[in-house]
């Protein structure tokens, strides 16, 4: 049954009885439109019948002024006559036929003018409400679209165009054809066939449509209703409507999304789920409650808890509980987590945990409760109870002492041991100050700090001297903790206590004979110093003459025996570097150096040295390296060529028929490293099994025999082990009694870059000639050695025999460098050198001629003020090689350099971009912080400069070494590394204030450079 409002138009009314479903009648929105379109009916149809009206009676009138005007005053009275007679007819009152009458021309003048009057104002009101009408429609947040039955528009808003895409204005559209503008809107939905096939069906049937959804290829929305304009019966034209209801179906859609993912994760949960109404029926049951309780969803909802999961004991609180909520509004046992029973399908009863919470929703209350299983927590809880029945036990009987002490350190528990530890019984023990009865001294401070930390949380193991119940002292292992109740409070510590008195009494015994091994240690390295020294002394005038000797014409003879006696000394300084070298790494002064080198070089040069050997013993000698084994590795080439040197040596001295092989392959390859495998492989005597195991330790060679044959220190094995683990690889051997030995060394070498290889110098190509030397050196022979070198080289030696002599002589004249021995009668090299510096203050370089090579003996020189060191017996090239670069070849940056440096190669700020990833804000931001750091670095290196604190330099410079290779400042990268490592291993200020003066120098230029890039 439709409702029929009698206040609409009954036109319209009898659409809506013929199209419009009862369901929609009621709805709000619906009602409105008609409401519109119903005072649209009639205002149309009152302003018509008032226009047509108007227009026919003026019509009349003025047909009926222009006859008179033509006929004249002559037809004046027929048309007066025709005039009343019109208005006699027009208005039937018998008291107007008497004014006419009575007024004549006047009136009927004055009723016509009245007339107009009249007809402009409902004009003005028919276009008042047309006017309404439009701004209505103009306004609504729909799109309204009017075509009149010959296809013509009469209408249409600007939100239609808007929601439409059409770009020609409403004022542009009226009046024409919709065609014209509405073809090409097809485009915009995702189905423009679909789209045109319905509108024509909807046109040919001419039905009311409404709530039909449109998707737009831009992912909008579009609602469409359609009324067919029927007036009197006759079909004039169609109303369309477009609603934009994006955001309604994408919150309906975010809606149902909700839904879903609330009901999954509700399904998910590891807890059981259920809901019931105010009735007690159940209306959601989660996957979790059928895991739990057995009952399958389908077959427990609208079923009651009493029903199904409720034990019988319990049916009648649940049910009085239900009750009673709903008649007052509270329940105990809601809001609130609480354990019970409950049954499950097969009526088995075990415990839950539950917690029910009242709902309300839409103005209806249900109840949600999560139930977990808690059969095995209680299991555990069982079993936890007996654990700390056991633990109790335990911790009365167990050796270490336990107490427990409050935030006042007042003992509130201690167990048997701790009793037995202290002296006391434990009743004696409770409500004791623990720090009052056994710490003593300073002792209560450290105390009072571990209560402290307990009270920041921390816990630490610590040991303390006390006093026992009887006065003795003893000294406890504590491990301490803090102890917190079971609201998280802290309540106090714990302390587990061992008795370390014997122990403690050991490491005190131990402390003493590490201070005697410390002491026999200093003692083995100054005998070690000495005896380097008075060996060293004279080998260095024996190997100094000899090679004098080789510069003078001699015979074939002479020449044999000079030869002999030079492999022979060097064969002793070889046994005693190999001393010196086992005493460093012992003492930790050996240290490796980290420099680029080029690894088939290293290889080769073995293979170069000892093929002579080889040969003369009839040996075939070669090297094999594998083709993927890296060019340019970082690490000391120095100790790996002695490595292999000691190796091949080995292999060379017990071989005597076959071949000697050192092959190399690579184990592992990454992007920064190789894991390299070099192997040296004889067919020589081989040994058994049990010696090899044995052969890296000092002094080892398999028997005494073969001392005698073959001759040999056995540190040779030792040095090589040792300087394979500075390297941080490891060494192997495998060996078989006269078939060969086979030795594996496996490192991981940094890969490195060539052109950062050092090329070596062949020979010394070093003009010093002209230096002005002053040689201070106790031993005659040395200073003949040292003499007759340097005036081989044209240079102008003075000699002093100690300090005395040469701070007289420094006093006179002075020289471009000092060559000072350290260990002198009457005053030696580093009191001289101090007194140099401190009272002469004179700053030549001072090179120390030093027969000690330990890195302590070196270390005093250098914090004497001494620049450098030679030791004895020195390598010609190395004197003039350090000669040359505190002469002729001083550190020091010639004043021209930077006018010679290019400044667009100064920096590259390559890398820089590439992190950037084209966002130059993060480029320049980078720039200004380098800018920052490197002009507080250089003021503070400044400042260490004058205090002398090189460490700090060092810091510093590693600091900002990143940011400048960052920065593409490559030109100065060695020298930045350099400076860092000098700083931080020497104290020469000199040598670091040259090198820091040149990197600033450097920094300075970028520095400005760098501002202008950031202005610009």
């Amino acid at each position: 049954m439709k409702l029929i409002n009698m206040n609409n138009h009954k036109l319209l009314q009898r659409q809506i009885n013929k199209y419009i479903p009862t369901d929609l009648i009621d709805n709000p929105s619906f009602q409105s439109f008609i409401k519109a379109v119903n005072d649209s009916y009639i205002s149309f149809e009152r302003d018509k019948d008032l226009m047509d009206h108007s227009f026919k009676e003026s019509e009349k009138e003025y047909h009926e002024v222009n006859q008179n005007l033509k006929k004249e005053y002559e037809l004046k009275q027929e048309s007066i006559s025709n005039l009343y007679k019109s208005l006699t007819e027009l208005k039937s009152d018998k008291n107007f036929e008497d004014e006419i009458k009575q007024n004549d021309l006047l009136f009927i003048s004055r009723y016509i003018s009245d007339e107009i009057l009249k007809r402009k104002e409902t004009e003005k009101k028919l276009f008042e409400t047309a006017e309404f009408l439009r701004v209505l429609l103009d306004n609504i947040q729909s799109g309204i679209l009017f075509i009149d039955n010959t296809d013509t528009i009469l209408y249409v808003n600007q939100h239609l165009c808007d929601i439409r895409n059409i770009h020609a204005s409403p004022v542009d559209m009226m009046g024409k054809k919709p065609d014209y503008y509405l073809n090409d809107v097809t485009a915009l939905f995702k189905d423009p066939d679909a789209y045109k096939n319905r509108i024509v069906e909807i046109i040919k049937n001419k039905d009311i449509v409404t709530g039909e959804i449109l998707e737009t290829i831009d992912g909008r929305f579009l609602e469409r209703d359609y009324i067919p304009i029927i007036v009197e019966e006759t079909f004039i034209g169609h109303l369309w409507k477009s609603t934009d209801v994006t955001q309604k179906i994408i919150s309906k859609n975010l809606l149902q999304q909700s839904e879903e993912r609330n009901r999954i994760i509700m399904n998910s949960s590891l807890n059981a789920i259920i809901t019931i109404d105010i009735n007690g029926k159940i209306t959601f049951w989660n996957n979790q409650a059928e895991v739990i309780f057995g009952w399958k969803r389908d077959e427990v909802l609208g079923k009651t808890l009493n029903d199904t999961i409720i034990p019988n004991r319990h049916k009648q609180e649940h049910f009085d509980g239900l009750k009673h909520y709903v008649e007052t509004g509270e329940g105990p046992v809601l809001n609130k987590q609480i354990e019970l029973p409950a049954v499950n399908k097969n009526n088995i009863e075990f415990p839950i945990e539950i917690s029910i919470i009242p709902l309300e929703q839409d103005g209806e209350v249900f109840f949600c409760s999560f139930i977990q299983d808690i059969s095995e927590r209680k299991k555990g809880e069982a079993k936890l109870r007996l654990q700390e029945e056991k633990y109790r036990n335990i911790i009365a009987n167990i050796n270490l002492g336990l107490i427990e002490v409050n935030t006042e350190e007042v003992i509130q528990f201690a167990n048997q041991s701790f009793a037995e530890m202290s002296g006391f019984e434990v009743d004696e023990l409770i409500g004791l100050s623990a720090l009052d009865t056994f710490v003593f001294g300073e002792n209560i401070e450290v105390m009072k700090d571990k209560n402290r930390l307990r009270k920041n949380g921390i816990s630490d193991v610590y040991q303390i001297p006390v006093r026992n119940k009887r006065g003795e002292l003893r000294w406890w292992a504590v491990g301490g903790a803090p102890n917190y109740d079971d609201k998280g409070n802290l309540v106090g510590s714990i302390g587990i206590h061992l008795d370390i008195t014997e122990q403690k009494q050991m490491e005190l015994e131990l402390e003493s004979e590490k201070i005697k091994a410390q002491e026999a240690s200093k003692a083995k390295e100054a005998f070690l110093a000495n005896m380097s020294h008075e060996i060293r002394t004279p080998l260095n005038a024996i190997i100094g003459f000899l090679r004098e000797l080789e510069r003078q014409g001699l015979s074939e003879t002479q020449k044999k025996y000079v030869d002999n006696s030079a492999i022979a000394s060097k064969h002793l300084l070889s046994i005693i570097n190999n001393i010196l070298d086992i005493s460093k790494i012992e003492a930790g002064e050996m240290s490796l150096e980290d420099e680029d080198f080029i690894f088939s070089d290293a290889i080769n040069n073995v293979i170069t040295v000892m093929q002579p050997i080889a040969t003369e013993k009839g040996l075939k000698l070669y090297s094999d390296i594998a083709e993927n084994t890296g060019n340019v590795f970082k690490g000391d080439i120095l100790r790996l060529e002695q490595i292999l040197f000691n190796l091949i040596g080995n292999s060379l001295k017990f071989t005597t028929e076959g071949f000697i092989s050192l092959n190399c392959k690579v184990l592992k390859d990454n992007n920064n490293f190789q894991e390299v495998c070099i192997s040296v492989t004889d067919t020589g005597i081989g040994m058994e099994q049990s010696f090899a195991n044995t052969i890296f330790n000092k002094f080892s060679q398999e028997d005494k025999s073969t001392t005698r044959k073959f001759g040999g220190t056995g540190l040779g094995m030792a040095i090589t082990r040792e300087l394979v683990q500075l390297m941080k690889g490891h060494i192997t051997i495998e060996s078989q009694k006269n078939v060969g030995t086979t030795i594996n060394i496996i490192l991981q070498l940094e890969k490195g870059v060539l052109k950062n290889v050092k090329k070596p110098q062949s020979e010394i190509n070093h003009d010093i000639a002209g230096t002005n030397i002053l040689l201070v050196e106790d031993n005659q022979m040395n200073r003949m050695v040292v003499n007759y070198t340097l005036n081989y080289f044209n240079c102008k030696v003075t000699e002093a025999t100690n300090g005395l002599e040469a701070l007289d002589i420094l006093k006179k004249d002075k020289f471009d460098v000092i060559l000072m021995d350290v260990q002198m009668p009457e005053m030696g090299g580093i009191e001289a050198t101090k007194i140099i510096r401190e009272v002469l203050k004179i700053d030549t370089p001072i090179i120390a001629l030093t027969a000690n090579a330990f890195k302590s003996e070196i270390d005093k020189c250098k914090e004497a003020g001494m620049n450098d060191y030679v030791t004895k017996p020195f390598e010609e090239s190395v004197l003039i090689e350090t000669l040359a670069r505190y002469t002729i070849n001083k550190d020091v940056l010639p004043e021209n350099i930077i006018e010679r440096i290019d400044i667009a190669k100064l920096y590259d700020l390559k890398i820089l971009n590439n992190m950037s990833k084209g966002n130059n804000e993060f480029v320049q931001k980078m720039i200004s912080i380098f800018i920052s750091q490197t002009e507080d670095v250089i003021d503070r290196v400044d400042k260490a400069l004058v205090d002398e604190d090189f460490p700090l330099v060092s810091q510093l410079i590693h600091k900002i070494k990143p940011s400048i290779e960052s920065m593409g400042i490559l030109s100065i990268m060695e020298d930045v590394k350099r400076l860092e490592k000098i700083a931080k291993e020497s104290s020469d200020r000199n040598q670091i204030t040259i090198l820091f003066i040149h990197i600033k120098n450097i920094l300075l230029i970028v520095i400005e450079k760098l501002k202008e890039e950031i202005k610009v």
